[in-house]
């Protein structure tokens, strides 16, 4: 029995091992992508349309819901739980439709740039690349950082405190302060440690 739950406590501990692992798996651009699978630059044409295509679908059926349950002359309690759960239920997956089609019209852009969009596309590719920086790296320059487990703890650098509260988790690059409750990631440190705008810390943390 006592071997039984030594087991599972070993397959428990190898689970969340694992998890943050691939939690911790940096996420190729778009650029590296297409280096990665150039086969792709084939398919994305055809993709794109076909994403068009569901989007368009997954609208008129919304709309098409919400006609229904318009026509039903309910009272107006009814009619805002109706339009609650068709929100709930059908908006996420029109979203998750829509952050498709950009990433494949930005992947499509890569393969045939034009000079209309050319800028914002290589910037947005920049605030990819920044928001790989380690922000515990970049929290060692300026800040007095120790080590608590798998984080990172300090003075908060935005408001006045004795005791640290201010948390750096290198899992997810991101902070949150339990003193000021200020939160952000590796990009917006930068700002606040530097004194930078947002254009200015992407720029720095390319390097």
């Amino acid at each position: 029995m006592k071997q039984e739950f030594q087991e599972d406590e070993d397959d428990e501990y190898f689970f969340n091992q694992e998890k943050f692992w691939k939690k911790s798996l940096l996420k190729p651009t778009p650029s590296e992508l297409l280096e990665i699978f150039p086969e792709i630059r084939e398919i994305i044409p055809k993709k794109i349309i076909e994403s068009k295509r569901d989007i368009k679908e997954k609208k008129q059926e919304i709309k098409d819901r919400l006609k229904k349950l318009y026509g039903l002359k309910t009272d107006e309690f009814s009619e805002w739980f109706g339009e609650k759960l068709i929100n709930m239920s059908m908006m996420p997956g029109l979203t998750k439709l829509e952050k498709n089609l950009f990433r494949l019209c930005h992947l499509n852009h890569l393969i045939n740039p034009t000079k209309q969009t050319d800028a914002n596309y290589k910037f947005k590719e920049k605030i990819e690349i920044a928001k790989r920086y380690p922000i515990e790296e970049l929290a060692k320059n300026m800040l007095d950082i120790r080590q608590v487990g798998k984080n990172f703890i300090s003075i908060c650098p935005i408001h006045n405190e004795k005791t640290p509260s201010f948390y750096i988790y290198p899992e997810s690059n991101k902070y949150y302060c339990f003193g000021c409750q200020t939160k952000g990631d590796v990009i917006t440190l930068t700002m606040t440690l530097y004194g930078l705008d947002f254009k200015n810390a992407v720029e720095m943390l390319q390097n």
